[in-house]
């Protein structure tokens, strides 16, 4: 079974791994028809992203249709169609126990597709609790959003949020996109800010309604009320607008950082002593939310269609790459393409 492993920055290649069977009783196995590619891979094979351990299979957003089930799964056979969430908990342990399996203590060596294989391959083992039924008319495409998107339903609970609250998601990637969904669905309008041109009139196609793009977060100020205040809820999924959305907060105001890789900030301890704002982070997905997203995926909330841009053989995996700017021959970053979420399939 060829599957695409990492072995170090800009080192990317199909090698021929074993197929996975089933091993335990509640295991099944599942073969996988989509994969998005993450913003965490785009990360992993820059080399900007120190957690990976290489050699690794990268990948962990898919769905898929069940191939082989141990003999404990009773109400899922061969061919059910299925989404995966990858976030490992041991449902034991301290973080498990108090309301925060997204940092389970036993996740070291569990990451998948960064300290453990992950899913850039046609069979992928994995157990019944971590498998969501994906109904009938939702594209299995439209279904591997289910994590990231759950990511942004995590992120956006640790807010206190009011519908009457002005808003910016800086990066107009999937995740911005998502961001906004997750905070539409909250009743929360606002602006999603991106730089890119091409990327911000592909996204202006996906946006909640409500919602509008900006080229700078200091465009979205320009209304009156916004200028004067500030913003009162500011999403930085790019990893670079800490400072700079802090410094946009009104009083009060609460700013989730999600991104990674970006610079060291500088913070004086007064914006939240005095001024009293917040900054929060977010990372993975908690109980209750990736069931709630595919939720919101399956009652056509959140325009999948128009989010998942392009669906490439993984044997493309190159191309599918340099799409969103990973040039994988010549080792280098490049402006991206004409591209949102890209998804793989074996």
């Amino acid at each position: 079974m060829e599957a695409l492993v990492y072995t170090g920055p800009w080192s990317v290649e199909l090698r021929q791994t074993a197929e996975p069977a089933v091993a335990g009783p509640d295991d099944v196995v599942v073969e996988l028809r989509a994969i998005g590619i993450c913003g965490t891979d785009l990360g992993i094979v820059s080399g900007q992203y120190p957690p990976v351990r290489p050699p690794v299979v990268l990948g962990h957003e898919a769905a898929g249709v069940v191939h082989s089930t141990g003999p404990a799964v009773t109400d899922l056979a061969p061919g059910d169609r299925v989404v995966i969430d990858p976030t490992y908990s041991c449902l034991h342990c301290r973080m498990c126990t108090t309301g925060r399996p997204n940092h389970c203590l036993r996740k070291d060596g569990t990451e998948c597709g960064v300290s453990a294989d992950g899913m850039f391959r046609r069979l992928h083992r994995t157990q019944r609790r971590f498998l969501h039924r994906v109904p009938a008319h939702v594209p299995l495409e439209a279904a591997a959003l289910t994590e990231p998107l759950s990511c942004a339903m995590t992120g956006v609970q640790q807010l206190h949020l009011r519908t009457d609250y002005s808003a910016a998601v800086v990066g107009g990637g999937p995740m911005g996109l998502l961001y906004a969904h997750a905070l539409a669905a909250r009743g929360v309008r606002g602006a999603l800010v991106e730089i890119s041109g091409p990327r911000r009139a592909l996204a202006e196609k996906a946006l909640p309604e409500g919602w509008s793009c900006a080229a700078a977060l200091d465009a979205v100020m320009d209304r009156e009320d916004i200028r004067e205040a500030g913003l009162d809820i500011v999403v930085d999924t790019s990893g670079h607008a800490v400072e700079t959305g802090l410094a946009r907060l009104a009083r009060g105001g609460q700013l989730l950082s999600v991104g990674l890789g970006g610079p060291p900030i500088s913070v004086d301890p007064a914006v939240f002593a005095d001024h009293s704002k917040r900054l929060v982070g977010s990372i993975d997905s908690l109980d209750g939310s990736f069931a709630a997203a595919l939720d919101l995926i399956a009652a056509g909330r959140v325009p999948a269609d128009r989010i998942v841009s392009h669906s490439y053989p993984l044997a493309e995996h190159r191309d599918a790459f340099a799409r969103l700017g990973i040039d994988l021959v010549n080792g280098r970053r490049v402006p991206p393409g004409d591209a949102l979420k890209v998804v793989l399939a074996p």
